[in-house]
This record gives structure tokens, sequence and C-alpha cells, in this order.
């Protein structure tokens, strides 16, 4: 922690100081202020009441004509009150009375220079010993000022106390709550890739901090099916590069252990060329499928009937569903807003995927089918249901359901995902499901504006025709010659 970055603790810690401070400031005004004006009050009371005395004992004077009486009273009234001061004045403004408290020496009818105090004034009574005469009565503020400066000074001793008892219970206390935040911060560091399948404990309360422990717990979940993913992916990739690899590497050394006629190396070159071709399919289907992990968009997109695409899927599998012995046909059309190869790729590796699965004299369908504001595009093929674990994963790269399977039997185990990374790319989805006896797989891309003028050729097998675009993850391979 610096000055310059505080940590929470600290920042609340001051926020709840400043807050104390304010509380306390304002509710010590508050009393300050209170106490003054109860003083006051009492003191113009006070006030009052001696004007009054005063006036009644003039007032007894006057009937009796006893000037001496008068001033025994109010010397008699003063006994007790040293801040207390009574002046007479006549109309000439002489002090016929106005004895010091202290002295007793005659003084002016107003306080001492630097002497604070409050002062009233009253007329005396016109039939009095003295006509027009003025009663001046003072009691000095200094002993009510000195109990305010007193009572202030307590007051800011226990805002200070406040304030730091808060500041330092505060601290603790907070302390105290935070105390799991950084058990957490531990058990986070201590995470590595060698131990992923750690995670945070959930504090028993607090739902704060429960609700973020297990936010983090779900993001390491997904972090560890992420780097399981990558680990099982470079598995997959150095396995399936080093086949053809070492295909190519082996075939060319014995070719160049003896002399060998043009032919035979032509021979050679042809199943080199065929491991390459192979090899640049697998390099080009990842860079497309690290193309959608980007999260980049289809282009090219235009209003297609999906009918006729999947009319030229059928076409182009014909050699593998002749080879298969399995039937192909498209049931619905619609229009669809994509990109037209992107979508014939995704249709060849589903029509793939299906043949792989079915059996002699099966028939496939080609599943066209609106659905409120999207069309799903499926392929719906006779066979066993389908493992929910495999369903979970078929779409996953480099993923075969029967590990038995050989890499000519069963590819490079890309075709599902490139159909995923296709719906992705179109703002679709993938989906398969049991309907029946079959299964069906597909994917979901965003209809279009207008109907498809394609007639639909539902419930006709496709016949041989020559496929126009090299079939993904063929069978059909030349014997090697060495």
């Amino acid at each position: 922690m610096t000055w310059r970055h505080p940590s929470i603790a600290a920042r609340l810690t001051a926020g709840l100081g400043v807050v104390a401070l304010v509380v306390f400031s304002t509710a010590g005004w508050l009393l300050q202020r209170a106490l003054q004006s109860e003083l006051v009050d009492a003191d113009q009371m006070k006030l009052a009441g001696k004007v009054s005395v005063v006036l009644h004992f003039i007032d007894e004077a006057n009937r009796s004509g006893d000037r001496a009486a008068l001033f025994h009273h109010l010397d008699d009234l003063r006994i007790g009150h040293d801040g207390l001061h009574i002046w007479l004045v006549n109309e000439g403004g002489d002090t016929i009375y106005g004895a010091s408290s202290t002295t007793g020496t005659t003084v002016a009818p107003r306080p001492a220079p630097g002497v604070r105090a409050d002062v009233t004034e009253a007329a005396l009574p016109s039939a009095s010993l003295w006509p027009a005469g003025r009663l001046r009565v003072a009691i000095e503020s200094g002993p009510r000022d000195e109990l305010l400066r007193s009572h202030l000074a307590t007051l800011v001793l226990i805002c200070a106390l406040g304030v730091g008892s808060t500041v330092l219970l505060s601290w603790v206390a907070i302390g105290r709550c935070l105390r799991p935040v950084s058990q957490l911060s531990a058990e986070a560091s201590d995470i590595t890739p060698s131990s992923m399948g750690r995670r945070l404990t959930v504090p028993p309360e607090g739902a704060e901090l429960t609700g973020l422990v297990r936010a983090f717990n779900q993001a390491l979940d997904r972090l560890e099916d992420a780097y399981a993913q990558l680990q099982a992916f470079n598995a997959n990739v150095a396995h399936e590069l080093r086949t053809p690899l070492a295909s190519l590497v082996t075939g060319t050394q014995v070719t160049l252990s003896s002399p060998r006629s043009r032919e035979d190396l032509r021979e050679v070159l042809m199943s080199n060329l065929e491991e390459l071709q192979l090899l640049n399919a697998l390099v080009n289907d990842m860079l497309f499928l690290s193309r959608a992990d980007r999260g980049d968009r289809a282009e090219g997109l235009e209003d297609v009937a999906l009918g006729s695409e999947a009319d030229k899927a059928i076409r182009y599998c014909d050699a593998l569903l002749q080879e298969a012995g399995v039937a192909a046909e498209r049931s619905g059309d619609a229009t669809a807003v994509c990109n037209p190869p992107l979508v014939l790729r995704a249709l060849v590796n589903l029509l793939t995927n299906a043949i792989r699965h079915s059996r002699a004299g099966d028939t496939i369908q080609v599943l066209i089918e609106p659905d409120h504001g999207l069309v799903a595009l499926s392929v719906l093929n006779p066979g066993i249901e389908i493992p929910a674990p495999v369903r979970a994963q078929m779409f996953d790269r480099f993923y075969r359901a029967d590990s038995s399977r050989s890499r000519g039997q069963a590819g490079h185990g890309l075709g599902l995902a490139i159909v995923a990374a296709v719906a992705r790319m179109h703002g679709g989805t993938v989906f398969v499901e049991r309907i029946g006896q079959a299964n069906r797989v597909g994917l979901t891309l965003p209809a279009g504006d207008t109907p498809s003028s394609v007639d639909p050729v539902e419930g006709v097998a496709v016949v041989g025709t020559a496929p126009v675009m090299p079939l993904p993850n063929s069978t059909a391979r030349p014997a090697r010659s060495l």
C-alpha cells in the first residue's frame, strides 16, 4: 500500500473518520449553540427580574420619601451578585446611585472598559423622587463566557476522542471484515497451471463475497476447460501431423535407399502429394477455425436458396454415397442470408458425417425448415441414438466418438467443428436431436427476405453426378508403391 494508492481498508477507515468528524463537530456545534442560547435567555430573565425588584423598591421609596432606605435595599439586592450593577441617573445625567459592588465607590452608569455585560434600561416613574430619571441594570457576561469556553473545550475533547475511537474501531472492524478477501487472494495466488483443479473456498457468510467467489470459480471452470481443450488440441495437432509427416519421411527414405525408375518416382511423388494435400487441408481448416474463434463474421452475405445449395452438396457427395450404398434426398426449401461457399462447406461436412454413420440401404435426408426468423438446415440419418456425452463434445475439434477408427476412416476430426464455426460466423447455432429412429444434426442461419424459387426434390435419390469440388475426408486414396 502507498499513499498514492491506499488500500480499501485505509480508504474506508478514512471515509468513516471524515463522517465521524462531521457528525461529532455538527453535534458539538449544536450543543454549544443551545447552551449559549439557554444562558443568554437566563441572563435576560435575570435582568428583567432585577429591574422589576428595583422598580418596586423605588415605588416604596416614593411613597415613604426615604431615599436612604431605597439605597439600603439596592445594596442588599447586590449582595452575592458580584456581576450585578445598578445605576440611578437623574434628568441631568448625574449618577444618583451606582456604587461598585467591589469598591463601593460611585462609578459612571456603564460597565467598566473591557468588561462584557448585558445591560437593560428603564425610565423611572414620573412621580418618583427623580422625575425623568433613568434606571440602568447590568449583569457581567464574563462568567457565562467562561462557562461557554469550558464547555467548548470539553466538546472538542469529546469530538477528538470520538473521532479517534471511530477510526480505531473502524480499522479493526474493516480489517476483520476484509480478512476473507486476503485469504481468497492467498488461495488465488496458489492456483497455477499445474493445479488448475483448485477452487476458492466459498465463505459461509457475506452475500457479496459469496457471489464473487462463485463467479470466480465458474471462470476458473471455464479456464480449466479451455486449458484442457488447448492441451488436447496441441496433442491432436501433433498426432494428426505426425502420421503424414512420418509417412513422407519414411517413404522418401525408402525411395532414396535404392535406385528407382521414373515410374516408381512418379508414384512416390503422387503419394507424397496426397499426404501434402491432407496436411494443407488440415492447416487450412485450423486457420478457418481460428478466424471463427477470433469472432470474425461471414462476409459476402446474400439471399441464398438453400434448396439449391443442398442439391449441390448432395451431388458433391455422390461418390461417397455410392461407395457406402446410401441414398440422399432433400426435404423443404427456404432462403437464408449467408455466404454460399461456407454454407455449402458445412452441408458437405454434415453429409459426410451422416454417410460415415449410416448403413447400406439407408436414406439420408437434408431438411430445410424456416423457424421464427431463422432457417434450420440439418441432416437426418437413421442410426443408434447418440449418447449424451458424445452430443456435448461432437462439435469439438479433433473429437471422434469411436476412438478405434483409424485416421483414414474418420478424417482429421474437424468436420463438425467447422460446421459450428460456420454457424457462429452467421450468428447461428448448432444442434443435435433424436427424432424417432434417426439422429438430426444441423445449424441455424438467419432467414432471407424473399422466398426461394427452387423446386423441392423431396423423395428423389440422387445418382451419379461427377463432383465439382474435392470431397473432404475422402477415403478413396491411391495405393502407395515404393
